[in-house]
């Protein structure tokens, strides 16, 4: 099973559907990336992201914001964290890492574990900065800990 996962953190994620937001909700990717003074493919992982966790719809080079694109960016702190959890969630390899960390003693797993885990899901010769990226996610949406001292993720308390 090979799948790619866009490189781009929750921050990026959410700038791109802010500045969407501020061109009225639907604008041409490359006149944003010509705004944020970036080629295409810079915020192509943005786009990417924004559209894996379904807060974008790209058709014909528009990026037009969902419904719950909306809902986010007019959420206030604590609603936001809850709309951006179910969101992270519901991504197949964080799903799939969440149901690991389940199973697993103590629910933690080692960081070199866990490159394991994604190496098998992900072709690539990075699979650090994907690792990187997917416990961004993760951690935004408080959804898993990264302990770097002991180089292993765990469960949040509360999932």
């Amino acid at each position: 099973m090979d799948m790619v996962f866009p490189k781009a953190t929750i921050s990026e994620i959410i700038g791109l559907l802010e500045a969407v937001n501020d061109a009225g909700g639907i604008e041409d990717a490359a006149r944003l990336a010509a705004d944020f003074d970036l080629e295409l493919d810079e915020i192509l992982p943005s786009i990417d992201g924004a559209e894996l966790l379904g807060f974008v719809s790209v058709n014909n080079g528009n990026i037009e914001l969902t419904q719950d694109a909306r809902k986010l960016l007019d959420a206030g702190i604590r609603e936001r964290k809850k709309i951006m959890r179910d969101k992270v969630a519901g991504v197949h390899i964080i799903k799939e890492l969440k149901e690991k960390l389940m199973k697993s003693q103590e629910h933690r797993m080692s960081k070199s574990e866990t490159l394991r885990f994604l190496q098998k899901r992900i072709s690539t010769s990075d699979i650090e900065s994907y690792f990187r990226i997917i416990i961004n996610w993760a951690r935004h949406a408080g959804l898993l800990h990264y302990n770097s001292d002991h180089e292993e993720i765990c469960l949040m308390a509360d999932v």
